[in-house]
Formats: C-alpha cells, sequence, structure tokens
C-alpha cells in the first residue's frame, strides 16, 4: 500500500512540475520574437556597394531579413556564431551603414540592381499579399473607433478606445513604410532590365 502511494505521488509530483516547466517555457516563448514557423511572402536580391550578393534576402512576417554571413563578409566584418547568437564585429569604422553623416543618393534604394522580373514580383507581394490586408485591417479598426465613440457619444464607458487608437497609428506607420517601399520599387523598375 506504501509503494502505491508513493508511485501516485511521484506521478503527481512529475505532472505538476510538467506543468510549471511547460507553463513559463511557453509564457517565455511568447516575448521572444522568432521568425520561425512565419510564411516568407518574397525573396529580394541583396546589391553592397554594387555587387549582388549570391544569398538571397527574405520577407518574412512583413519584415525584410537578410543573410547575416554574406552581408556582413560583404562589408568586411567578422562573423562568429554561438550556440543561437549571431556577433557580427566590424574591423573598420568606415564600413558602418546607416550613419547620420550619410547623404541619401540614388544608390540608397535598395531595389535597384534587382531584375524586373524579380522587382515585379515583389510589387505583386507589396500590394496583394501586404499592403492591401494592412489597409483592411486600418479599415476595421476606424470602423471600431467609430463604434467606440457612438458608445461614448451615448455615455456609455469604453475601456479600448485608446488600444484601438494605437492600433490605427501602427497600422498607419505601417502602410507609409509599404508605400515608400512600393515607391523605390516603382523607381528601381524604370532602370530593371
Amino acid at each position: 500500500m506504501k509503494k502505491v502511494a508513493h508511485k501516485v505521488a511521484y506521478i503527481a509530483g512529475g505532472i505538476i512540475i510538467g506543468i510549471i516547466f511547460s507553463t513559463s517555457a511557453g509564457a517565455f516563448a511568447d516575448t521572444v520574437k522568432s521568425v520561425v514557423g512565419k510564411k516568407v511572402t518574397g525573396e529580394y536580391t541583396i546589391v553592397v556597394d554594387g555587387k549582388k550578393l549570391s544569398d538571397k534576402g527574405a520577407v518574412i512576417d512583413s519584415r525584410a531579413n537578410v543573410p547575416a554571413r554574406a552581408l556582413s563578409e560583404a562589408l568586411g566584418a567578422d562573423v562568429s556564431v554561438s550556440g543561437k547568437t549571431i556577433t557580427i564585429t566590424s574591423q573598420n569604422e568606415e564600413t558602418t551603414v546607416g550613419t547620420e553623416t550619410e547623404t541619401p543618393t540614388e544608390t540608397t534604394n535598395k531595389y535597384v540592381g534587382q531584375s524586373k522580373t524579380s522587382l515585379e514580383e515583389q510589387k505583386h507581394v507589396l500590394l496583394d499579399r501586404i499592403l492591401a490586408p494592412t489597409k483592411t485591417g486600418r479599415e476595421e479598426i476606424l470602423k471600431e473607433i467609430a463604434d467606440a465613440k457612438a458608445l461614448q457619444a451615448r455615455g456609455i464607458p469604453v475601456t479600448n478606445l485608446e488600444a484601438f487608437e494605437k492600433q490605427l497609428a501602427g497600422y498607419d506607420s505601417d502602410i507609409a513604410k509599404y508605400e515608400a517601399d512600393l515607391k523605390m520599387i516603382d523607381e528601381a523598375l524604370l532602370t530593371a532590365k
């Protein structure tokens, strides 16, 4: 009888410990931004100092991602990997990209130098798969804001109006960024082969 009670206690203890670990691991995982399992919605050619890299960049979850090793080596930086950390060390301060003293030139358009086919595909992805759903989301938030303000006008307290307005600002920011990318793609298409 004692052995059965010990086995039940061990099993119950194991279940409780498993629940605690899985809950805390899940909570931690939610705070880490990862691209694992995200959909790649486009790819693009990377040009560094006028030279095309052999590795392509990818659009994942509406964000541009570049291959760290290929980009760093093209800029003359050292790359090291330790566990799940990539460390990039610049050898020369002159190779730094994006400094405030840099003046805009035609080469700041990240799409210049890409093929016409690639640019047209990126434009299609940007318009149909990224910009259109973002604009639809913005319209839905505008409706939520209008509904919340109508409730307030009738004296009904609304607690989520501020959250809706933050979402609207996020949509506006994203749309401006995507439209700027679209403009650069159109400019690059003028010279693409």
